[in-house]
């Protein structure tokens, strides 16, 4: 990865806002609310279109000086992030999903957090998953480097991040296609650890899109970054990072065999038994025993 360079003609704003979009529909108006009432004001918004066939020409023409619209061919969702740190200038760097929306709070409570705690790499906050039939409220608790190794969860979009430690671990890497914000996030914790507002100031909307959903690809690139740190810990003979990274890929596979057996379910459900198939023999090579114990569950229940 290369470090995405910064501009020095532009004034500098305390926090430069990140959107990267592509064919967002109605919901980037709202995620642009949300970014325009923040009670910190010293921002700019840079939203880069990764060559969306919507159109999202009429981001230039919103009222507000401090929203600005990049334009590229698209190029993957890491690559708009950062181009648009590229062409920023704040000192903080604050991301936030299409799909997503801020507190109004949001900005100024982080700020406070990364004046109180000058080590901080970056600050996150809890958040509201916001499912189609139900909200379920994840207040942030403490994070460190091994508690991400082993499990921990940080929403993007509920993060700020210095500038200087974004470019310091190279940014977001345009290879990978799902686990690039864990990726990231392992990359700041070797530098220290973030710092966390435990409120919940971010909705993150989950909805059929997400790309979480593709159980397959995310196992296969968080296995794969896990191994990578483990291998580091190794050749230090760094102990606790070794048994964080060993728990990290044990969970990985549990978490992944549920989420096959979901995707096993909904197939089944909808009369697609080739595909529930398929599913299940991914849950029984992800992790047998969360197969097996859900195979059992079945043959009892009927």
């Amino acid at each position: 990865m290369t470090p995405p360079a910064t501009i020095s003609s532009r004034p500098v704003a305390l926090i430069s806002v990140v959107i990267p979009v592509f064919n967002p529909g109605s919901r980037l108006r709202e995620a642009l609310d949300s970014v325009l009432a923040q009670t910190v004001a010293d921002f700019e918004c840079v939203v880069v279109d990764d060559g969306s066939r919507e159109d999202v020409s009429w981001v230039a023409a919103v009222p507000d000086q401090r929203i600005r619209l990049i334009q590229q061919p698209n190029r993957g969702v890491s690559v708009a992030r950062n181009v648009a740190v590229a062409q920023s200038s704040g000192v903080l760097i604050a991301f936030l999903d299409q799909d997503d929306l801020w507190h109004a709070d949001k900005l100024r409570r982080q700020v406070e957090v990364l004046r109180d705690d000058r080590s901080a790499p970056y600050a996150c906050t809890g958040f509201n998953w916001v499912l189609p039939d139900r909200v379920v409220a994840a207040p942030a608790d403490p994070i460190s480097y091994h508690g991400l190794l082993r499990d921990q969860h940080v929403c993007l979009s509920s993060v700020i991040v210095r500038r200087s430690a974004y470019l310091a671990v190279g940014g977001h890497d345009p290879l990978l296609r799902l686990m690039q914000d864990y990726d990231l996030f392992l990359r700041l914790g070797r530098l220290a650890d973030p710092v966390s507002v435990p409120d919940v100031l971010v909705d993150y909307r989950v909805h059929d899109a997400n790309a979480s959903r593709r159980y397959r690809v995310a196992h296969r690139e968080r296995t794969r970054i896990l191994q990578a740190h483990l291998d580091a810990a190794r050749d230090t003979k760094d102990a606790g990072t070794i048994a964080a990274g060993r728990a990290g890929i044990r969970r990985t596979d549990e978490l992944y065999a549920h989420q096959a057996l979901d995707a096993a379910r909904a197939a089944r459900a909808s009369g697609d038994y080739a595909a529930a198939a398929a599913h299940l023999r991914s849950a029984l090579r992800l992790d047998r025993r969360v197969a097996y114990a859900a195979i059992r569950h079945r043959l009892r229940s009927g």
